[in-house]
């Protein structure tokens, strides 16, 4: 599908500053079922989402200070669905189930919204068969989740879009089986997409995405076995650390458009697969404007990682900068820790399932190939459910865990509360959560 971006005169943060031989650290409602008041916030606007956010997306603050709402079954909709969960902000979503949700219908996420998919028991928790929307949102943070579209008919759809949408953070989240795009943001400020799998957009169209946003971040993410647009970028995009594997006939586009766009792609990985043809960027013209640096291509499919470092021809075209552009800072580790990270952690990784181990494998091995069907390769698989520790309050923090921090299990209100002594300001449900995800 072809779109129109518009720039915006959104400023620069601060100014990215990049090391290549290592990792640098970078420089500075009304009840109703299935959820409970979570009490006021404290927290400083300067409270990033959740430690290790990164990018133009990191102070988003999501569902904090809001409600807490369990979803309480793997319905498509009603009290305690999913769909429900996220039909209105301030609020944390948390899950009490694991498994599929079967879509009826396209989803929409409305703003300040909180998804905590780390918080589902057993496998995990994703959704199936139809489009997630983010469109026309603000304020949104997501963490370990799995959307994944499929062959439904009559939905030629992104498996996730996003369009005008703003301060959003996509962190370990997978994505699969789009049929037009898997994972795109259109005329977006201030997005970040970080340790996430973009894989098999459908063929015969089978795209990564379309990025066409003033102020995006994609880094640590895998796109596989995408014919094209992995991504198709156009806007100001920074694109770091992330390994693009087996795509068809472009890896990632610059641009390929009339309007001027900024880029930095540092420390990226592009390994050729069975399925591709062509060099790691193309469709370049004078308009896209690109600091690239560390970059590293494996062209052989002999499999072995066994690349080279990108040189200047290989960006044809483009206006190649000799400094990075004035992005938000984030950490930066060279190609090959890059592609050890993302193969390591990327996508719902706290319960890998058979759709992204098998992924993973096929980077690893140098296998697979784009797809048009997903039952070509084992479909959706299971995820095993589980049963949630006991959490009296229904305020999102289980009752072990706060005798642990000194609150009260029978209190609702100290979830939004940062009486835990957080120095960086988090609120009660907020620490936990970052705890359960390792940060």
């Amino acid at each position: 599908m072809s779109r129109t971006w518009r720039s915006s005169s959104l400023a620069a943060a601060a100014v990215c500053v990049v090391a290549l031989s290592g990792s640098l650290t970078p420089v500075t409602a009304a009840h109703a079922p299935g959820m409970v008041p979570a009490g006021g916030s404290s927290t400083t606007a300067a409270t990033i989402a959740f430690p290790g956010a990164e990018g133009f997306g990191a102070q988003a603050t999501g569902g904090r200070g809001g409600e807490v709402y369990h979803v309480t079954n793997l319905n498509d909709s009603g009290p305690g669905s999913f769909r429900d969960a996220v039909s209105k902000g301030p609020r944390i979503v948390v899950f009490d189930v694991g498994g599929y949700i079967t879509l009826a219908s396209p989803l929409h996420v409305a703003s300040d919204i909180t998804i905590a998919g780390q918080t589902a028991p057993g496998d995990g928790v994703a959704t199936r068969g139809y489009q997630v929307s983010f469109s026309n949102s603000d304020n949104v943070i997501v963490r370990y989740m799995r959307f994944r579209h499929g062959l439904t008919p009559n939905q030629n759809r992104d498996a996730v879009g996003i369009d005008k949408g703003s301060n959003m953070i996509f962190d370990h989240v997978s994505t699969s089986w789009g049929r037009d795009e898997t994972f795109s943001i259109n005329s977006s400020t201030d997005i970040t997409v970080q340790y996430s799998i973009i894989a098999e957009g459908l063929a015969p169209h089978s795209c990564g995405g379309l990025v066409q946003s003033d102020g995006v971040t994609l880094g640590h993410n895998l796109y596989i076995h995408n014919k094209t647009r992995n991504p198709k970028s156009k806007g100001r995009l920074q694109y770091v650390n992330s390994v693009v594997y087996d795509w068809g006939s472009d890896a990632y586009i610059l641009g390929d458009s009339a309007g001027v766009s900024n880029a930095n792609a540092i420390g990226n990985y592009f390994v050729k697969g069975p399925s591709s043809s062509g060099g790691p960027f193309s469709r370049a013209n004078a308009n896209y404007r690109i600091h690239a640096a560390g970059n590293f291509y494996d062209g052989d499919v002999d499999g072995r990682l066994d690349g080279r470092e990108t040189t200047r021809a290989d960006l044809g075209p483009a206006t190649v900068e000799d400094k990075p552009f004035a992005f938000p800072p984030v950490t930066v580790e060279t190609a090959q820790q890059a592609y050890d990270a993302v193969l390591a952690g990327a996508g719902a990784s706290l319960h890998r399932d058979s759709v992204d181990t098998r992924l993973v494998n096929d980077v690893v091995h140098q296998t697979g190939g784009i797809i048009s069907d997903p039952a070509s390769v084992g479909g959706f698989g299971t995820l095993r459910g589980g049963t949630p520790p006991p959490d009296t309050d229904r305020d999102g923090m289980p009752d072990a865990w706060e005798r642990g921090q000194g609150l009260n299990p029978e209190d609702p209100s100290d979830a939004g509360r940062t009486d835990g002594g957080d120095a960086n300001g988090y609120t009660n449900i907020e620490r936990y959560l970052n705890e359960l995800a390792g940060g």
